[in-house]
Protein backbone atom coordinates (compact mmCIF):
# COMPACT_ATOMS: atom_id res chain seq x y z
CA UNK A 1 0.00 0.00 0.00
CA UNK A 2 2.62 2.54 1.11
CA UNK A 3 5.94 2.37 -0.74
CA UNK A 4 8.89 4.53 -1.69
CA UNK A 5 9.39 5.75 -5.25
CA UNK A 6 11.97 3.06 -6.06
CA UNK A 7 15.67 3.15 -6.89
CA UNK A 8 15.36 4.57 -10.41
CA UNK A 9 18.48 2.69 -11.54
CA UNK A 10 16.88 1.51 -14.77
CA UNK A 11 15.58 4.96 -15.75
CA UNK A 12 18.86 6.85 -16.00
CA UNK A 13 21.13 8.89 -13.77
CA UNK A 14 18.65 11.67 -13.02
CA UNK A 15 15.94 9.27 -11.85
CA UNK A 16 18.51 7.29 -9.88
CA UNK A 17 19.55 10.42 -7.99
CA UNK A 18 15.93 11.46 -7.47
CA UNK A 19 15.11 8.02 -6.06
CA UNK A 20 17.78 8.46 -3.38
CA UNK A 21 16.44 11.82 -2.18
CA UNK A 22 14.45 12.06 1.04
CA UNK A 23 11.25 13.33 -0.71
CA UNK A 24 11.16 10.05 -2.68
CA UNK A 25 10.63 8.12 0.55
CA UNK A 26 7.61 7.86 2.82
CA UNK A 27 8.95 10.04 5.57
CA UNK A 28 9.27 13.60 6.87
CA UNK A 29 11.41 16.27 5.27
CA UNK A 30 12.01 19.97 5.85
CA UNK A 31 11.82 22.81 3.30
CA UNK A 32 11.98 20.31 0.42
CA UNK A 33 15.49 19.24 1.37
CA UNK A 34 17.00 15.82 1.93
CA UNK A 35 18.38 14.84 5.33
CA UNK A 36 21.69 14.02 3.62
CA UNK A 37 23.54 15.16 0.50
CA UNK A 38 25.27 13.17 -2.22
CA UNK A 39 28.81 14.30 -2.99
CA UNK A 40 31.32 13.39 -5.69
CA UNK A 41 31.46 9.96 -7.28
CA UNK A 42 33.94 7.32 -6.17
CA UNK A 43 34.52 3.74 -7.25
CA UNK A 44 33.84 0.97 -4.73
CA UNK A 45 34.82 -2.49 -5.99
CA UNK A 46 34.38 -1.34 -9.57
CA UNK A 47 30.97 0.20 -8.87
CA UNK A 48 30.76 3.99 -9.11
CA UNK A 49 28.66 5.57 -6.36
CA UNK A 50 28.17 9.06 -4.99
CA UNK A 51 29.63 9.67 -1.55
CA UNK A 52 27.06 10.41 1.15
CA UNK A 53 27.99 13.68 2.84
CA UNK A 54 26.37 15.98 5.38
CA UNK A 55 24.13 13.15 6.52
CA UNK A 56 22.86 12.06 9.94
CA UNK A 57 25.52 11.25 12.51
CA UNK A 58 23.19 9.77 15.14
CA UNK A 59 20.50 7.27 14.08
CA UNK A 60 19.27 5.42 17.20
CA UNK A 61 16.55 2.79 16.80
CA UNK A 62 14.65 0.48 19.13
CA UNK A 63 12.18 -2.36 18.52
CA UNK A 64 9.75 -3.54 21.19
CA UNK A 65 7.55 -6.64 21.01
CA UNK A 66 4.51 -6.29 23.23
CA UNK A 67 1.47 -8.45 23.93
CA UNK A 68 -0.76 -6.58 21.49
CA UNK A 69 1.60 -4.65 19.20
CA UNK A 70 5.09 -4.32 17.74
CA UNK A 71 6.68 -0.91 18.28
CA UNK A 72 9.49 0.88 16.47
CA UNK A 73 11.25 4.01 17.69
CA UNK A 74 13.86 5.75 15.58
CA UNK A 75 15.47 9.15 15.16
CA UNK A 76 18.07 10.98 13.10
CA UNK A 77 19.88 14.30 13.34
CA UNK A 78 20.15 15.01 9.62
CA UNK A 79 18.38 18.37 9.98
CA UNK A 80 20.12 19.52 13.16
CA UNK A 81 22.97 21.38 11.45
CA UNK A 82 20.67 23.66 9.44
CA UNK A 83 17.43 23.73 11.42
CA UNK A 84 18.36 22.48 14.89
CA UNK A 85 15.65 19.82 14.70
CA UNK A 86 15.91 16.09 15.35
CA UNK A 87 13.32 13.91 13.63
CA UNK A 88 11.86 11.16 15.82
CA UNK A 89 9.44 8.58 14.39
CA UNK A 90 7.42 6.13 16.47
CA UNK A 91 5.44 3.33 14.82
CA UNK A 92 3.12 0.77 16.38
CA UNK A 93 1.69 -2.17 14.44
CA UNK A 94 -1.13 -4.19 15.98
CA UNK A 95 -0.46 -7.93 16.08
CA UNK A 96 -3.45 -8.66 13.84
CA UNK A 97 -1.98 -6.31 11.22
CA UNK A 98 -5.13 -4.21 11.00
CA UNK A 99 -3.72 -0.90 12.24
CA UNK A 100 -0.46 1.01 11.97
CA UNK A 101 -0.25 4.13 14.11
CA UNK A 102 2.55 6.64 13.77
CA UNK A 103 3.91 9.72 15.43
CA UNK A 104 6.48 12.09 13.94
CA UNK A 105 8.22 14.49 16.29
CA UNK A 106 10.53 17.39 15.45
CA UNK A 107 12.42 18.63 18.48
CA UNK A 108 15.31 20.97 19.27
CA UNK A 109 17.02 18.97 22.01
CA UNK A 110 20.00 21.01 23.14
CA UNK A 111 20.32 24.74 23.76
CA UNK A 112 22.58 25.16 20.74
CA UNK A 113 19.96 23.37 18.63
CA UNK A 114 17.37 25.89 19.80
CA UNK A 115 19.63 28.74 18.72
CA UNK A 116 20.02 27.14 15.30
CA UNK A 117 16.25 26.79 15.05
CA UNK A 118 15.77 30.43 16.05
CA UNK A 119 18.11 31.53 13.25
CA UNK A 120 16.28 29.34 10.74
CA UNK A 121 12.95 30.77 11.88
CA UNK A 122 14.25 34.32 11.52
CA UNK A 123 15.44 33.50 8.00
CA UNK A 124 11.84 32.79 6.96
CA UNK A 125 10.57 35.93 8.71
CA UNK A 126 9.02 33.93 11.56
CA UNK A 127 6.50 32.34 9.17
CA UNK A 128 7.49 28.83 10.24
CA UNK A 129 9.72 26.09 8.86
CA UNK A 130 7.79 24.40 6.05
CA UNK A 131 7.58 20.68 6.75
CA UNK A 132 5.93 17.76 4.98
CA UNK A 133 5.36 14.08 5.60
CA UNK A 134 4.78 12.05 2.45
CA UNK A 135 3.29 8.59 2.07
CA UNK A 136 3.89 7.36 -1.47
CA UNK A 137 1.24 4.93 -2.69
CA UNK A 138 1.58 1.93 -4.98
CA UNK A 139 0.05 2.59 -8.43
CA UNK A 140 -2.50 -0.20 -7.88
CA UNK A 141 -4.00 1.64 -4.89
CA UNK A 142 -7.15 3.66 -5.55
CA UNK A 143 -6.92 6.67 -3.22
CA UNK A 144 -9.63 9.24 -2.50
CA UNK A 145 -10.10 12.05 0.01
CA UNK A 146 -13.06 11.45 2.34
CA UNK A 147 -14.91 13.18 5.17
CA UNK A 148 -14.43 16.64 3.76
CA UNK A 149 -10.76 16.08 3.06
CA UNK A 150 -9.90 14.90 6.57
CA UNK A 151 -9.18 11.25 5.71
CA UNK A 152 -7.99 9.20 2.73
CA UNK A 153 -9.59 5.90 1.73
CA UNK A 154 -7.28 3.40 0.06
CA UNK A 155 -8.79 0.53 -1.93
CA UNK A 156 -6.62 -2.30 -3.27
CA UNK A 157 -7.44 -5.00 -5.79
CA UNK A 158 -7.96 -7.72 -3.19
CA UNK A 159 -10.98 -5.84 -1.92
CA UNK A 160 -9.28 -4.47 1.17
CA UNK A 161 -10.06 -0.88 2.12
CA UNK A 162 -7.70 1.05 4.37
CA UNK A 163 -8.29 4.47 5.92
CA UNK A 164 -5.58 7.05 6.60
CA UNK A 165 -6.28 9.55 9.37
CA UNK A 166 -4.31 12.29 11.12
CA UNK A 167 -4.69 14.46 14.19
CA UNK A 168 -5.73 17.57 12.29
CA UNK A 169 -2.63 19.65 12.99
CA UNK A 170 -1.43 19.56 9.37
CA UNK A 171 -3.09 20.12 6.02
CA UNK A 172 -3.93 16.83 4.28
CA UNK A 173 -3.73 16.49 0.49
CA UNK A 174 -3.43 13.92 -2.29
CA UNK A 175 -0.73 14.82 -4.79
CA UNK A 176 0.93 13.25 -7.86
CA UNK A 177 3.91 10.94 -7.44
CA UNK A 178 5.82 8.35 -9.46
CA UNK A 179 6.71 4.70 -8.97
CA UNK A 180 10.04 3.65 -10.49
CA UNK A 181 9.20 0.02 -11.18
CA UNK A 182 11.86 -2.25 -12.64
CA UNK A 183 10.94 -3.74 -16.01
CA UNK A 184 8.88 -0.73 -17.07
CA UNK A 185 9.91 1.56 -19.90
CA UNK A 186 8.68 4.66 -18.08
CA UNK A 187 8.00 5.60 -14.44
CA UNK A 188 4.42 4.82 -13.41
CA UNK A 189 2.16 7.64 -12.33
CA UNK A 190 0.73 7.28 -8.85
CA UNK A 191 -0.32 9.39 -5.86
CA UNK A 192 1.02 10.33 -2.46
CA UNK A 193 -0.63 11.36 0.78
CA UNK A 194 0.93 14.58 2.03
CA UNK A 195 0.73 16.23 5.45
CA UNK A 196 1.98 19.84 5.36
CA UNK A 197 2.47 22.41 8.11
CA UNK A 198 4.85 25.09 9.38
CA UNK A 199 6.95 24.43 12.46
CA UNK A 200 6.97 27.39 14.86
CA UNK A 201 8.17 25.83 18.12
CA UNK A 202 11.06 23.80 19.53
CA UNK A 203 8.83 20.72 19.67
CA UNK A 204 6.14 19.67 17.18
CA UNK A 205 4.23 16.40 17.21
CA UNK A 206 2.22 14.91 14.33
CA UNK A 207 0.07 11.79 14.79
CA UNK A 208 -1.42 9.66 12.03
CA UNK A 209 -2.78 6.16 11.49
CA UNK A 210 -3.47 3.66 8.73
CA UNK A 211 -6.18 1.16 9.61
CA UNK A 212 -8.16 -1.46 7.77
CA UNK A 213 -11.82 -0.48 7.40
CA UNK A 214 -14.05 -2.25 9.90
CA UNK A 215 -16.11 -3.94 7.20
CA UNK A 216 -13.01 -5.53 5.60
CA UNK A 217 -12.59 -9.20 6.49
CA UNK A 218 -9.61 -10.15 8.65
CA UNK A 219 -8.23 -12.74 6.24
CA UNK A 220 -8.35 -10.66 3.04
CA UNK A 221 -4.89 -9.94 1.64
CA UNK A 222 -3.57 -8.32 -1.52
CA UNK A 223 -3.46 -11.59 -3.49
CA UNK A 224 -5.68 -13.37 -5.93
CA UNK A 225 -8.67 -14.71 -4.02
CA UNK A 226 -10.34 -18.01 -4.73
CA UNK A 227 -14.09 -18.02 -4.99
CA UNK A 228 -15.63 -19.83 -2.04
CA UNK A 229 -18.82 -21.74 -2.70
CA UNK A 230 -21.24 -22.90 -0.03
CA UNK A 231 -23.15 -26.19 -0.33
CA UNK A 232 -26.52 -26.09 1.41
Amino acid sequence: VIVNCGSGDTFGENWRSAGRATPSHSTLYIEGQSSARLGRKLSYGGIVREVLVEGPKQVPIEMTYGLDAISFNGAHDGYVAKYGLTHVRELQLSLDGRELSGEDLLIAIEERHKKTFDRALEAVKLEGIYTQIEFHLHPEVDANLDLGGNTVSLAIKSGEVWVFRHDGVAELSLEPSVYLERGRLQPRATKQIVLSWRVMEYGTRMRWSLAKAQDTALAVRDTLREEVSTIG
